[in-house]
């Protein structure tokens, strides 16, 4: 086995360090922008004489963030608790159980991937106008919920079935039922998948525009995102404002994601055995 040269690790991290530096620059030119007055007048790169935290404050309360927040955390949660369930019961009984038309179910959901999303809005608007669950929590979460099922399924397939025959069996062999093992076998060994398609889960509800837009219009539920449109509408040219509305917006996320950053990765390479 040959040893990498030092010039090829110099190069290797030169490139590493301008691809990161690419990627953070406008992030940081957001988060000065961010501290500016504001309404004040921005013109490219400005690096703020005073860091103004009340631009922070003032997109706080004229967005109306609070409510936001408080809207989609209950619906992120409740979406998330759902697909998780879910997606591991149908994704272990389609990957180790064998009974009539597993396959043809495992394929059912996997269609959902395929569909774009956006041509169902609107059949699910009529289904939830008759059903009387549109600007509704149990709409917002049941329409999302299904629209994140099929991945957490396929998911969820992917890793059981990368999981070895002989250690299923020598769990039935001492007499475990298949819910015993699922929870004594499987799950412990599935903590950083199961971490890691939570996690994708939430991203995805908390940046999710489309549908609380259809279901919910400008109703009493307003999502972070709606919230964040709206407030750019009324501050088009009140850009340190705009840049202090989006970090806002981004933060949960990314504090979400530096948290499980760990079993996020691992959760990825597991997953993605098979």
């Amino acid at each position: 086995m040959t040893r990498a040269r030092p010039s090829d690790k110099v190069t290797r991290y030169a490139l590493l360090t301008l691809v990161a530096l690419g990627t953070l620059a406008p992030l940081v030119i957001v988060l000065l922008t961010a501290f500016q007055k504001p309404g004040a007048s921005v013109s490219g790169v400005t690096w703020p004489h005073h860091w103004n935290w009340h631009t922070f404050t003032s997109a706080w309360r004229s967005g109306q963030f609070a409510q936001a927040f408080r809207s989609s955390a209950i619906i992120a949660v409740a979406v998330v608790a759902i697909v998780t369930c879910a997606s591991i019961s149908v994704g272990y009984a389609c990957a180790t159980m064998r009974f009539p038309g597993h396959r043809a179910l495992f394929y059912v959901f996997l269609s959902g991937m395929v569909v774009p999303y956006v041509v169902l809005v609107v059949p699910i608007y009529i289904e939830f106008q008759n059903a009387h669950l549109l600007d509704s929590y149990a709409g917002l979460v049941l329409a999302e919920s299904g629209l994140y099922l099929p991945f957490g399924v396929f998911w969820m397939h992917a890793f059981f079935s990368s999981v070895p025959r002989s250690l299923l069996e020598s769990g039935r062999l001492d007499g475990a039922s298949s819910f015993r093992v699922l929870v004594e076998i499987l799950l412990p060994i599935a903590r950083p998948v199961i971490a890691t398609l939570m996690m994708l889960t939430f991203l995805s509800s908390w940046n999710e525009y489309l549908v609380p837009l259809i279901l919910a219009g400008n109703g009493q539920i307003q999502t972070v995102s709606q919230g964040l449109a709206s407030f750019q509408g009324q501050h088009l040219t009140d850009v340190p404002s705009l840049s202090a509305a989006a970090i806002i917006v981004a933060l949960p996320a990314v504090m979400i994601y530096l948290i499980t950053q760990r079993s996020f990765f691992r959760g990825l390479l597991q997953g993605a055995i098979k």
